[in-house]
């Protein structure tokens, strides 16, 4: 689990302080700045261990924002984009700047407190870079005129967490009962579980929530080890950067001394 603190960008005091009571509901630290460049300074000092921040703002917008924080070399938390325009646009530019999860304003604060919690205890450490560029692909391909609810689209699908848990879970029920048991098994079923959810996705919103179809069906699955994949979760890009990682994905889940692959050259 993240512990604080939390970064808080707006130029708006009253939505701030909402905002800052939703995060200290939960016993995190809170820093408030007013401006991009004044967040950029709180994230060199402080380090949090998340940013929520207003896409609108004078001067530099949280885009800018989150681009100066890639560059600077300190991008290794969740960005959760706050907007008060609804439309295709919003997610373009966010997942192009580098951000993990969007809000739109005006909707139940309870919103704004699910994600903060998801993300600060799901074991992500932000989108997948891979999944981000997948998700930035599908947005670019969609015609804005056709995408006139841009939150409608960011909400889970419960017919796509169910066919992908259906998926695993028939490839899970003939592996013997120790399976998961070594490292490396737990490895394998994450990409493997990885490679079902992207194959299973329909469209952007779907790749934006890649992280909780993930989380959802590892504890759907209520395997006797789902509640210690969270470590491999927080390092998922670098396994993902792993070609075995990408080739465990490929097939259905083996017995472990079907993986013979996976150690060749390593010995």
């Amino acid at each position: 689990m993240r512990t604080g603190p939390i970064l808080l960008v707006d130029d708006e005091p009253v939505v701030v302080q909402v905002h800052a009571a939703a995060v200290k509901q939960f016993g995190f630290e809170t820093i408030i700045a007013e401006n991009a460049e004044e967040a950029l300074s709180y994230v060199r000092s402080y380090r949090p261990s998340m940013v929520i921040s207003d896409v609108q703002m004078p001067g530099d917008g949280g885009f800018d924002l989150i681009v100066g924080i890639e560059r600077a070399g300190l991008k290794s938390m969740p960005v959760i984009f706050l907007t008060g325009y609804n439309d295709i646009d919003i997610i373009r530019g966010g997942l192009k700047a580098g951000g993990d999860d969007f809000i739109i304003k005006g909707g139940s604060i309870e919103r704004l407190r699910n994600r903060i919690a998801f993300w600060m205890a799901g074991g992500f450490s932000e989108l997948p870079t891979d999944v981000r560029r997948r998700a930035l692909v599908e947005a670019n391909a969609e015609v804005g005129d056709e995408i006139d609810n841009v939150e409608k689209h960011l909400e889970l699908s419960l017919s796509t967490m169910e066919q992908i848990e259906e998926r695993m879970r028939a490839e899970i029920e003939p592996l013997p009962s120790t399976y998961g048991q070594r490292l490396i098994e737990r490895v394998c079923f994450l990409g493997r579980l990885s490679k079902v959810a992207l194959e299973e996705s329909r469209g952007f919103g779907d790749l934006v929530r890649f992280p909780d179809y993930i989380i959802q069906v590892n504890k759907a699955l209520n395997l006797p080890w789902s509640g210690e994949i969270w470590p491999l979760l927080q390092r998922f890009d670098d396994w993902a950067c792993d070609t075995r990682f990408v080739l465990a994905g490929v097939e259905p889940l083996k017995q472990f001394f079907e993986y013979d692959w996976y150690v060749q050259g390593l010995e």
